[in-house]
């Protein structure tokens, strides 16, 4: 097994040092060509994700951002933190060398305080889930302070080489480092993720077809301390360590095993149908993903010459069965530019117990993402976008463990408007309006305990308060301005942005403690455009 994650951690340093080399490359061509644009981030993700639409489309772009963000949450699922701050770094774009070669890439660098995150030793969160995406994993209730840290890289080649034949091939990776402050137990967690995926296609007149091929691994180690000597005892409610497999199956003892690791790979394959001309980009296709990740618990001790050893139990594992559909469209007509994003993901997760050799943890999920954006200048060259995003969700989690079955199914959308302002040469004012509205359509929970009149400490601490949040209907309003000034062929737009959301009924607060006030979102930054 360690020589295992030896090779794990090898191959991840190789590929980022042939990213970094390869976005170098990238990023210095650049800077030796200047093209001063903004877009919209659904054009700028269709065009990133696959840089060979310039060949048809020719669009050069850059930009590198610094933000800071804050994020108070009075309401919340309750493996999540009620406050965050973070910083990020991120820049990306695509460039094309020559009418062969197109470039894509990515670089983002963050870091993270996460204040009062109970029940979870673990680096995942339930911010913008419904769930922990494997649940096998050590927690205990006590809140704690958390600082992460992240760091992403991305890159991407498309090649012609001859007429008919389109070559596309990339990888990405990253690294996270996650750490409890402040109190017991206190986990350190290390995670290396990376992905290469290639895309092959023919091309004849404006049409082509793809096949495509990723590789996806993700190794991640998890080591819990105690600074105070003995502090796992189960007198120590709020910091005694718990295992929970499942959806609540919580087994209290064995604690022993506080070292865990994760392992997960697996594949995606699928295929592509484009359509592209000078004024329009088209493009649908298919994917399915196939991924295992394995949880191990690790123990240590020492033998009778002092010498310590390690033993790995292979515990439990996850299969992850997700297929996708999706639709992208780019189009320039009549000085209005057009994007749109459509995708569809049905995903089945099934748990599998290796000791006992059972399951029984099984979440069917379906979601449906539109995303769209329109933007156009007026004589003055002042641009107005609107944007248009919808999404509808439905899932079901069956736990014969714990006997609970839970369903929801939701609908959520976001509706935008933005308006550049010159006020004078070289120099606007942009300013705009968000409005957001989460919809719960149907909802359902019911819970048993098994074969024992006592409550499931994880499902009325974690699973009945999510489940209420994610059943309660909330509205959303954002305002955002940014100031924009054009130097040396490049554009600095300093911007900042505010949200509030609020509950829109009783749902929540009477199963949770709720102070009744709203969530606020607030960021700053500058954005730089070359």
């Amino acid at each position: 097994m360690q020589n295992k994650k030896k090779r794990t951690v090898k191959i991840f340093q190789y590929s980022m040092l042939g990213l970094a080399a390869l976005s170098s490359q990238f990023f210095h061509a650049q800077t030796a060509h200047l093209d001063s644009i903004t877009i919209s981030s659904v054009e700028k993700n269709i065009r990133i994700n696959d840089p060979y639409i310039s060949f048809f489309q020719p669009l050069d772009f850059s930009q590198t951002s610094f933000q800071y963000s804050n994020v108070k949450q009075n309401f919340k699922r309750v493996q999540t933190p009620e406050e965050t701050g973070s910083f990020t770094f991120q820049s990306q774009g695509v460039y094309q060398l020559n009418d062969k070669i197109a470039l894509s890439g990515k670089l983002q660098a963050d870091k993270t305080n996460e204040e009062n995150v109970p029940y979870i030793l673990n680096d995942e969160r339930t911010t913008n889930s419904s769930f922990i995406y494997n649940p096998s994993y050590y927690w205990a209730p006590r809140s704690g302070r958390w600082q992460k840290q992240s760091y992403f890289i991305n890159g991407q080649l498309a090649y012609n080489p001859i007429k008919p034949v389109i070559i596309q091939i990339g990888g990405e990776g990253k690294y996270a480092k996650s750490y409890r402050q402040n109190a017991d137990p206190r986990p350190k967690v290390d995670n290396y993720q990376y992905r290469a995926f290639a895309k092959l296609g023919l091309k004849w007149r404006q049409h082509s077809v793809f096949g495509k091929l990723s590789y996806v691994n993700n190794y991640k180690n998890n080591d819990i301390l105690f600074v105070s000597p003995g502090g796992n005892v189960p007198a120590n409610d709020s910091i005694y360590i718990r295992y929970n497999e499942g959806y609540g199956n919580q087994y209290i003892g064995n604690t022993q095993f506080r070292t865990s690791e994760y392992k997960m790979g697996g594949y995606i394959w699928g295929g592509e149908y484009a359509f592209n001309n000078k004024n329009t980009h088209f493009s649908a296709g298919y994917d399915y993903k196939n991924v295992i990740e394995r949880f191990y618990k690790v123990f240590e001790y020492q033998d009778a010459k002092f010498i310590w050893h390690r033993d790995y139990v292979k515990y439990s594992g996850l299969k992850t069965d997700l297929h996708s559909f999706y639709m992208n469209f780019l189009g320039n007509y009549n000085g209005k530019k057009w994007a749109s994003s459509v995708t569809y993901q049905d995903q089945l997760d099934t748990n599998y117990n290796y000791p006992l050799e059972y399951r029984t943890y099984r979440l069917a999920q379906q979601n449906f993402t539109w995303q769209n954006s329109v933007t156009w200048f007026n004589h003055r060259n002042e641009a107005f976008k609107v944007l248009f995003d919808a999404d509808y969700g439905s899932n079901h989690v069956r736990d014969l463990s714990v006997v609970m079955d839970r369903k929801l199914s939701f609908f959520n959308y976001r509706l935008g408007a933005q308006k550049e302002f010159a006020i004078m040469p070289s120099h606007k004012l942009s300013v705009g309006i968000t409005q957001s509205l989460y919809i719960p359509l149907k909802k359902e929970f019911d819970y048993q305990p098994y074969q024992s009149s006592k409550e499931n400490i994880f499902v009325t601490k974690i699973a009945q308060p999510d489940f209420a949040y994610d059943s309660t209907p909330k509205f959303g309003m954002n305002f955002n301005a940014s100031y924009l000034f054009d130097k040396n062929k490049i554009r600095y737009e300093l911007f900042g942005s505010f949200t509030q959301i609020w509950l829109m009924n009783g749902t929540y607060k009477n199963a949770a403690d709720y102070n009744g006030r709203a969530n606020q979102i607030a960021s700053v930054g500058l954005n730089v455009y070359y």
